[in-house]
């Protein structure tokens, strides 16, 4: 052979070697890349069956609460429901069979008695002290299985331990070193866990439509930067300058507020009407010198001040020192949930420096038909005797896409409070709000014919 061609047979080689290392290291990278998607697919798995839980634990709360038997309908087929869908997150995870048996036991268990106590509301039987027992300790064990969850989750992030590096070990013993998953089923492992919760009741309401609050005509970004000023006071800013706009059925320009202090504050101006939008501080570390009590108080008169008529206070939080409120319209005494503000003020001056108004704008306006058809003292009939009701106002809250005239009752069950909303028309039980104790200040976790998680 030439040396020639033994030139081009080397060359030809070296290059068949380099091209299969690049195929290699493709491969390995796309290997790796696969084995990451599975891994996050997994972990969705255990999230998923976390949230249903949380819901499962709430709708358990509520269930002997419903008067209503389309309520404990809906409540007792979403319960089953997401047990299924437990059992089958738990069940594609690579996991010992023989150490989750007891938990996918227990989740079809669950699933199937709800379904069951369901079927005998619809045939127009009610709870029994029985099945309320018996649906309590289920919520218990939810509870114990969701923070045992949370523990062998946090167990897997600190140790660095992969699901997806796991191979054939559905038959193989509990392995809690390796596969901390499998020891949800260890009653020593059980721990509290987060309720779930939302900030307010009705805080999230749905907005269909155009606005309804914001008026007439339009503001350019020079206008919107002076009326940024004007709701945060002259005497406070530093300096005012437009951040930008915003598209969308709110449309608006962005302002960027210095205050004296040093405190940064971003805001947005609707372009129709020249509404504040949003307001809030960059940073939130304020020291805790006045009570939430003034704050509210100051709340009140600050919303009074910028026009926004009637407000009341309805829920109260306070962190890294400020104070959060959630205020509500009033007209004619009834309260209109769907026309919420929130705002929030630092507790060492009592100063506004965050503000959302989205519900507001998007709902205000005067309500036609607040004249119930019930009685109060009806309503307070329609509620669940295990309710220790005495009291009821009339409300508006949002519901499917439009609006119900309720009364709401307030009461208490067990170790929680509750509030129940009873359609002010036709006595239809409509919502269960359960309000959460922390910290902070009151939350609330809703059920009812528009159920969350």
């Amino acid at each position: 052979m030439g040396k020639r061609r033994r030139t081009v047979l080397y060359t030809v080689l070296g290059l068949c070697l380099v091209g299969a290392i690049a195929f290699g290291i493709s491969r390995s990278v796309y290997a790796g890349r696969m084995a990451q998607r599975l891994e996050d697919s997994y972990t969705q798995r255990v999230l998923e069956s976390q949230e249903h839980l949380q819901a499962i634990s709430l709708k358990l709360s509520k269930s002997p609460l419903a008067a209503d038997a389309r309520m404990q309908i809906q409540l007792l087929t979403e319960v089953s429901r997401q047990a299924d869908a437990v059992v089958t997150g738990l069940s594609s995870l690579p996991l010992s069979h023989v150490a989750m048996s007891d938990t996918i036991k227990f989740c079809n268990q669950l699933a199937d008695y709800a379904m069951q106590e369901a079927l005998l509301v619809a045939s127009g039987s009610r709870l029994s002290d029985e099945a309320i027992e018996q649906l309590s300790q289920l919520r218990d064990q939810c509870t114990l299985l969701l923070g045992q969850l949370a523990v062998a989750q946090e167990n897997m992030l600190s140790g660095s331990l992969r699901m997806a590096e796991a191979d054939d070990v559905y038959y193989e013993p509990a392995q809690l070193g390796l596969r901390p998953l499998e020891a949800v089923a260890d009653q020593d492992h059980g721990m509290d866990y987060p309720t779930m919760i939302y900030d307010g009741a009705f805080s999230d309401a749905s907005h269909y439509g155009e606005p309804k609050a914001l008026g007439e005509g339009e503001i350019d970004a020079r206008q919107a930067v002076e009326i940024a000023r004007n709701y945060v006071g002259e005497e406070r800013v530093r300096e005012a300058v437009a951040a930008g706009e915003t598209e969308g059925i709110l449309a608006g320009y962005g302002v960027t507020l210095t205050l004296h202090d040093g405190v940064v504050l971003n805001a947005e101006v609707t372009r129709r009407g020249g509404k504040l939008l949003w307001l809030m501080p960059e940073h939130a570390a304020f020291s805790q010198e006045m009570t939430a009590e003034e704050c509210v108080r100051r709340g009140g008169a600050f919303l009074v001040q910028h026009g926004y008529g009637e407000m009341e206070p309805n829920h109260v939080r306070v962190y890294d020192g400020l104070c959060v409120v959630n205020f509500v319209s009033v007209q004619d005494g009834v309260l209109l949930y769907p026309d919420l503000v929130k705002v929030q003020l630092r507790m060492d001056t009592g100063e506004v420096v965050g503000l959302e108004s989205n519900n507001y704008l998007m709902n205000h306006h005067r309500r036609d038909g607040l004249t119930p058809t019930l009685s109060k003292e009806e309503a307070l009939q329609r509620v669940s005797p295990h309710l220790g009701a005495s009291d009821a106002r009339l409300c508006v809250i949002p519901h499917l896409g439009g609006e119900r005239l309720c009364y709401e009752i307030p009461g208490v069950y067990g170790e929680n409070e509750y509030r129940v909303y009873i359609d002010a028309k036709s006595g239809e039980e409509v919502e269960i709000l359960m309000m959460i104790q922390d910290s902070e200040g009151t939350l609330s976790g809703r059920s009812g014919p528009r159920l969350l998680g």
